[in-house]
């Protein structure tokens, strides 16, 4: 099976049925200018080609040689009898239903040929849309995106966490899991959790300034602390921030340490069950201070 990963201009390499899909969405979400692309092939593309050559070749072949058959037929006055007209007839009929099949094979060998790039990612400046095939696909704005959480831990391997995954939860309280294919899944992840980063700080931080709460999970910070809600109760607990001695968005743990217990964490959780996980790091350096 060949696998082949593109990150390249959509106008010049990507197939046409996906570049029209592609700019049709991106048109109606307005998504701005395409950033990147990343594609996934799965199918081996020279062999769909010959086998729908094959087939067209063998329908206009059998095409011709049925209606050089019928020509001879009716030229025939020894074979003019109804019965054996009827019966010259049927085997027409059925040799065209045949070659009709053979070519209706070479038509979808072609079509699937077309669609041979079976996973497409493109990251827009405002969004970014998922083909998959011709059967799904999904776009989001940034802006339609509540939160993203990065990675999940590797059901082969429990303690170690994967970062090839992103979960989306939407305004309307959607939430989305993405697990690309593409060969360059790490990379892509990092370039939506990127670009999906840059839109939403600004706006963030502005927030955090006007003095309000900044939610990331259950973690909530303000311009006073940290506030923790514990899971499965409305236990909350509140640290300011000049009693923080360490806070830690690291790549598998985020973790919080009072200056009154440094041996202990006060929070730690997996960084991939933090929301919006990447804002809260960047931010971090700018609040509190």
């Amino acid at each position: 099976m060949k696998f082949q990963q593109d990150t390249q201009d959509i106008a010049n390499r990507s197939p046409s049925p996906y570049y029209t899909e592609i700019q049709n969405i991106a048109t109606k979400l307005k998504l701005g200018e395409l950033r990147s692309s990343y594609t996934q092939s799965t199918i081996n593309g020279t062999r769909l080609l010959i086998n729908a050559i094959v087939w067209f070749l063998i329908s206009a072949i059998g095409l011709f040689f049925l209606i050089d058959a019928i020509r001879k037929i009716a030229l025939a006055t020894t074979l003019a009898d109804p019965q054996t007209l009827r019966s010259i007839g049927g085997i027409a009929v059925v040799s065209l239903v045949v070659l009709s099949g053979c070519f209706l094979q070479g038509w979808r060998n072609l079509r699937e040929y077309n669609y041979r790039r079976r996973e497409q990612v493109h990251i827009f400046e405002d969004g970014f849309v998922f083909l998959e095939g011709r059967q799904q696909s999904h776009a989001l704005r940034w802006d339609m995106i509540e939160s993203l959480l990065r990675g999940m831990l590797d059901p082969k391997h429990p303690r170690h966490v994967r970062h090839d995954t992103l979960t989306f939860i939407t305004d309307k309280d959607v939430v989305l899991a993405f697990e690309p294919k593409v060969l360059q899944r790490t990379e892509l992840c990092d370039s939506i959790e990127r670009t999906y980063t840059d839109y939403r700080r600004p706006g963030m931080l502005e927030l955090f300034r006007l003095g309000e709460e900044l939610e990331f999970g259950d973690l909530i910070i303000d311009q006073d602390g940290v506030s923790h809600v514990h899971a499965n109760t409305d236990h909350e607990e509140t640290l300011d921030w000049d009693e923080i001695e360490t806070f830690e968005v690291g790549d598998t743990y985020t973790r919080i340490t009072s200056k009154a217990q440094t041996e202990h964490a006060w929070f730690e959780e997996l960084t991939a069950d933090i929301e919006n996980a990447l804002i809260l790091k960047e931010l971090l350096p700018i609040v509190r201070h």
